[in-house]
């Protein structure tokens, strides 16, 4: 598939937000109404690179070639990778916290490209879908923000996901080299306290906290592999390699990267699942209030 035709549809998904109001969206009960400053399209602009690698990658590893690809996204957020692949051909599902995605505005926005929306808590470990559901799972910069035990939410991936399936996992590097100059430093490379506090205060609109547990490369590899997961392609990327090499600060810092690719800021994982895992993992109360094992 052209690079060309991926670009081409990131950008139109990214166009056709300009004009949707999140702050109306935000708006449900329970969740005051969110203010994203200079707005979603300024947003989704900055990590615009980021779509186009996720697009183009599936669109390199699941081709839609013979009959549909069902692709579900958790973490769809502005749902910019849902709207590309759908008007490439998926079959697409958007799945984020139901207060952002069961709104009327996000399922008539999601309704009108035929993207199905569908609310889910991760925290709660079971996800809403049979087994085999989908061809592909994407979960682009979600991971290091959940404050919990992963491995149940792994599994239950793992599990919705039909054979040889695609899981395309995308996070910061947990050794990027801003971390270990932190590191050295002897400064903490989790949230900043401060975030505790904004997390738990009645005025803020804050929806997901930071950082809470970032990872390594052969974390990511070790975690995926004990699930039933080939891992099929593993790099690093970083958002200098998009911008143009116009000082000379910029030209050694992608020399450098080039040559240290584990020191780049972030990184994608494309993993295959082999087999649905048959660990068991044993949920303590103090964990989950009524799932005991998974």
């Amino acid at each position: 598939m052209p690079i060309n035709r991926t670009v081409a549809a990131v950008d139109k998904a990214i166009s056709e937000i300009a004009d949707f109001d999140l702050k109306v969206a935000g708006a449900s009960e329970g969740m005051p109404s969110i203010d994203w400053g200079s707005g979603p399209t300024n947003y989704v602009a900055r990590h615009r690179h980021e779509y186009i690698r996720t697009v183009g990658d599936i669109l390199r590893f699941r081709p839609p070639n013979d009959g549909p690809v069902r692709v579900l996204e958790l973490g769809a957020f502005f749902g910019v990778n849902c709207l590309a692949l759908r008007s490439l051909g998926y079959d697409v599902t958007a799945a984020d916290i139901p207060e952002f995605i069961e709104t009327p505005e996000q399922v008539e926005r999601y309704a009108q490209h035929g993207i199905a929306t569908k609310g889910v808590r991760l925290e709660d470990f079971v996800l809403p879908f049979e087994e085999g559901s989908f061809d592909v799972i994407i979960m682009c910069e979600v991971l290091e923000h959940l404050n919990f035990n992963p491995l149940p939410l792994l599994k239950e991936i793992n599990r919705i996901g039909s054979p040889k399936s695609i899981f395309y996992l995308s996070l910061p590097n947990a050794a990027q080299i801003r971390s270990r100059i932190k590191a050295v430093r002897g400064k903490a490379l989790g949230i900043p306290i401060t975030e505790f506090f904004t997390q738990l205060d009645p005025r803020s609109s804050e929806i997901v906290n930071g950082h809470w547990r970032e990872y390594t490369a052969p974390e990511i590899r070790e975690i995926l592999e004990r699930l039933g997961y080939r891992i099929e392609k593993q790099y690093y990327f970083s958002l200098g390699e998009t911008l143009p090499s116009s000082t000379f600060r910029r030209r050694v810092a992608r020399a450098f990267y080039e040559r240290f690719q584990a020191f780049k800021e972030n990184q994608t994982t494309i993993a295959v699942k082999e087999r649905r895992t048959d660990l068991k993992f044993r949920v303590p109360p103090t964990v989950h209030k009524t799932l005991r094992e998974i």
